[in-house]
């Protein structure tokens, strides 16, 4: 991880929750992949002394180009065109994708699929067919702002969507998305139903689900955003966001 600087040179209000901003960065940013995130903060934002005014916020790449970042982040507070942002990056593993993979299901209950986007871009752009499932408070998100290509189904709040069955049999691999208060309960059932689909038979990463904790440092020192697993625990800012389900203790 290291510190660079950004400016912001565009501010768009995506919805009523949420806005994006397009970062000019360095130019090695553009090696960022799907999952890894960046740590932010204004330069001249001011340290009151809270511990607030010290944690950085967790920006999440919608779209990464050469020298441009495109974030998504909640609608406050309000950014302005021209300010300097310190970033720490990357902050994070790419999540792992499965060799040969042409199906990719991703899931959203409760929270907005921010997290997914840059994912279904890129393997949008490597062939993969991609659906998303919208679940809950997810399905208030605008459509506009996910790629059109992108296969849209609407499901209820309990982890359940039409034709559940036949998508989770047809994809190659799945990545789930809940809220943080709901990580357990949420990826457990989803987990125990993929469990008897596949009669136990789940190859490795074939269900991931996404964990993110507020994060104080970012580089596994306070261990704040552990992750409970089997065999070692993991931590979500070094070893994730992405964690095999088979490894968490649900």
């Amino acid at each position: 991880m290291r510190e660079t600087q950004a400016i912001i040179e565009r501010v768009r209000q995506a919805s009523a929750d949420h806005q994006q901003l397009d970062l000019a960065v360095d130019p090695a940013l553009a090696q960022l992949q799907p999952g890894q995130s960046l740590l932010a903060r204004p330069v001249d934002a001011p340290i009151t002394g809270t511990a607030a005014s010290y944690l950085r916020e967790q920006w999440i790449p919608v779209d990464v180009q050469t020298a441009r970042i495109t974030v998504e982040v909640p609608a406050q507070p309000v950014y302005a065109p021209g300010t300097v942002i310190s970033l720490l990056s990357p902050v994070g593993c790419p999540i792992p994708l499965r060799p040969q993979s042409r199906h990719l299901l991703l899931i959203a209950e409760d929270t907005a699929p921010t997290p997914l986007i840059f994912l279904a871009r890129r393997r949008l752009a490597d062939g993969v067919a991609v659906t998303l499932v919208l679940g809950g408070q997810a399905t208030g998100y605008p459509l506009e702002l996910l790629p059109p290509e992108v296969e849209i189904l609407h499901g209820e709040t309990d982890w359940t969507w039409p034709d559940q069955v036949d998508t989770l049999t047809w994809a190659d691999q799945v990545i789930a998305l809940a809220p943080s208060f709901a990580y357990t309960d949420a990826y457990g059932s989803l987990f125990n139903v993929i469990s008897q689909l596949r009669h136990q038979d789940i190859p490795d990463d074939y269900v991931c689900g996404l964990f993110y904790w507020r994060l104080a440092c970012g580089t596994g020192a306070c261990q704040a955003c552990q992750v409970s697993c089997r065999g070692r625990d993991l931590l979500a800012c070094v070893d994730g966001p992405a964690v095999d389900l088979k490894k968490v203790r649900l």
